[in-house]
């Protein structure tokens, strides 16, 4: 049979073997390296995106806690700003004041009434406005023109009746103001490593801040200078440091005279 009587097919066969001796496979050595590449590529990419989340976590846990601590000097601020609220011109504001602890009488929550009546000389029960609610045990103010007189709860108020413990040693017109009084007490409480700062009113305490290296007060009067006397005292300057982050807060705090 001559070339030119080959069929189709007979003619494209050698076309199609040459064409499979071209084509090239993947060999083993070429897969490993090609899976040694891409596990290196894989575990760069875990670890920085490890590298990345443990920044970010050390970031959220250092903007969490400076923010604790503001809120925790606004509320000792905002405490401190109503020491002495309730008393006249001349009275002790604070009944202690150290480096690392103040003490001092102040209506938390605003708490006042006014006598209805003329209460005489000798008498324990007060007729006022509003005394519901008012503790058993707590301090109080009754103030005239002139002064205040201190006095505690003998029992919880009534709507219109307050008792008091100690009976009246003066007399008092209708309008005569009382405030409730809560004792407030702000102390560092030292542990190993680090303090915490302890916020106690009326006896039950509880920790307002953890985690400090300190926390110092410091008491100036109207010259700008310390106040040794509590009744010299016009500004208060608070400064507490954060133990991690080292970070401090100051703040100045004028109190009412």
């Amino acid at each position: 049979m001559t070339p030119a009587t080959l069929s189709d097919s007979q003619q494209t066969k050698p076309i199609r073997a040459r064409w499979c001796l071209n084509t090239r496979g993947v060999s083993l050595i070429e897969l490993l390296i090609a899976l040694a590449i891409s596990s290196v590529a894989i575990a760069a990419a875990i670890q920085t995106s490890a590298a990345y989340g443990s920044r970010l976590s050390s970031q959220h846990a250092t903007m969490t806690a400076n923010q604790e601590l503001r809120l925790g000097l606004d509320v000792l601020c905002s405490e401190l700003r109503l020491a002495g609220g309730g008393l006249l011109s001349g009275d002790t504001v604070f009944s202690k004041m150290e480096v690392d602890e103040v003490e001092f009488f102040a209506n938390l929550n605003g708490s006042s009434t006014i006598l209805t009546q003329i209460v005489e000389v000798g008498r324990q029960d007060l007729p006022v406005e509003d005394g519901a609610d008012w503790p058993k045990g707590k301090q109080l103010l009754l103030c005239t023109a002139a002064h205040c007189v201190w006095n505690r709860l003998a029992a919880d108020g009534r709507k219109q009746t307050l008792t008091l413990m100690t009976p009246t040693f003066e007399q008092y017109q209708p309008k005569t103001a009382i405030f409730l009084l809560n004792r407030v007490r702000y102390y560092l409480k030292r542990a190993e490593g680090t303090h915490r700062l302890m916020r106690e009113v009326d006896g039950v305490a509880s920790t307002l801040l953890s985690d400090l290296s300190g926390m110092q007060l410091q008491y100036f009067n109207k010259s700008g200078g310390i106040a040794n006397d509590a009744r010299d005292v016009v500004r208060v300057r608070v400064t507490i440091q954060g133990a991690r982050q080292g970070m401090n807060l100051s703040r100045d705090i004028a109190i009412r005279m």
